[in-house]
């Protein structure tokens, strides 16, 4: 398993080297030169835009500027050690992950070498020794305390470094995405398995309807078509405004009581949510009711039912397991697509994530920002597919990787 972790990751920069140059080749075709706003707006000096020409290499060659974009994307800008008991990664505020979890991931693997492949072979202990240096760089790393950020330069449009917009723009991104992911989950996964136990039934023809329709509406259709319906005509028929149309919060959100923000946070969060997270449902459930059905008529099944195993336990336990491997590829390509979404739908609702400032920075042609937003969601898609190939393993005996 290790060696393919490794493997998949050698290929996955690959791929992302690839997904770079092809980007970015044609942000260059694209017409315009980055700089052209900031030189139309008189009160820009020369100074800025000589220095991020120098910066960036605009005054050479394409492949060139492409190598010292890639020299500047990956060149941490600033180490350094920082006080308190927990480590911060960047700017994002994600504190004590970094050594946590590498201990843990050492514990683990030592553990298992140990005690699961003593028997079969002394090469596996050995390697597990090797996990010392693993020990020692987690150790350190709780010890020293490290803050670093990436050099992603500075935005053509003079918003600043390309690293902090992105950082502080990802948390509005993450809210709206994780609570479409986790409508589209409990939603379309229990639909899909619900419309395969009753098939053909009434309730499986209007789901299976409903999926058609959704999936083939443009999702800002389906957001304009929310504003209307749940944030205007709602409103109108009750004289209740339940939900807003645009916004994350409302302007006095930091005067609110803790029930209050979060019931002021639903309110904003739920309609850019569900516009997002009904072309998913529309998916899953298609996926998991097509999935299921090929499981429920498999002969494993009808043998655990003709043993007498009760219904729930035979749809539960081992129809599900197996029926779950196609959803696990769905959804971990779906997080890219669901923040593709959030790029529309951020710009329908006045989001303020990372969808919205992608539309902004494509307008400027800010490519430093274009271009960190496309890798970023490069790298989570990437991440997220060896993610679903290890889960394989665990969902399916059958598959292993050895």
């Amino acid at each position: 398993m290790l060696a393919y972790i490794i493997r998949r990751l050698v290929y996955g920069i690959v791929t992302l080297l690839a997904l770079s140059l092809v980007v970015f080749l044609l942000i260059q075709a694209s017409g315009g030169g980055p700089l052209d706003r900031l030189k139309s707006n008189p009160r820009n000096g020369r100074e800025l835009i000589e220095q991020l020409t120098q910066l960036w290499g605009l005054d050479k060659p394409i492949m060139q500027q492409y190598f010292t974009w890639l020299k500047n994307f990956v060149t941490p800008a600033d180490v350094a050690s920082a006080d308190g008991l927990f480590v911060v990664f960047g700017k994002l505020g994600i504190r004590g992950l970094t050594p946590i979890v590498l201990v843990l991931a050492a514990g683990a693997y030592t553990v298992w070498a140990f005690l699961v492949k003593i028997g079969r072979s002394w090469w596996p202990v050995a390697r597990a020794f090797s996990l010392v240096f693993v020990w020692f760089v987690a150790l350190w790393l709780a010890k020293s305390r490290i803050v670093f950020s990436l050099s992603w330069g500075q935005s053509f449009r003079g918003d600043g470094p390309v690293w902090d917009n992105i950082f502080g723009a990802a948390g509005a991104t993450f809210r709206l995405g994780f609570a479409a992911l986790i409508l589209a989950l409990i939603i379309g996964i229990p639909l899909g398995i619900y419309q395969a136990i009753r098939q053909y039934s009434f309730f499986d023809q209007v789901g299976t309807t409903f999926s058609f329709v959704t999936y083939s509406t443009p999702i800002f259709i389906l957001a304009v078509g929310l504003q209307l319906l749940l944030g205007l005509y709602l409103e109108k028929w009750t004289g209740v405004k339940l939900f807003f149309v645009t916004g994350m919060s409302d302007a006095g959100y930091g005067s609110f009581g803790t029930l209050a923000q979060l019931g002021d946070v639903v309110r904003h969060l739920t309609l850019p949510a569900m516009s997002i997270a009904l072309i998913s449902i529309a998916a899953y459930s298609r996926f998991q009711r097509s999935s299921m059905l090929e499981v429920m008529h498999s002969d494993y099944l009808r043998t655990a039912k003709a043993k007498g195993l009760p219904r729930r336990r035979v749809i539960l336990k081992h129809a599900l397991r197996n029926a779950l491997i196609p959803i696990v590829t769905l959804v971990s390509i779906d997080i890219g697509s669901i923040i593709g979404g959030a790029i529309i739908t951020e710009s329908i609702f006045g989001w303020p994530g990372v969808g919205r400032l992608y539309i902004q920075a494509i307008n400027a042609v800010d490519y430093p920002t274009v271009m960190a937003v496309v890798m970023s969601i490069g790298i989570g898609i990437v991440m997220m597919n060896i993610v679903a190939d290890i889960l394989y393993g665990v969902l399916d005996p059958r598959v292993r990787y050895d």
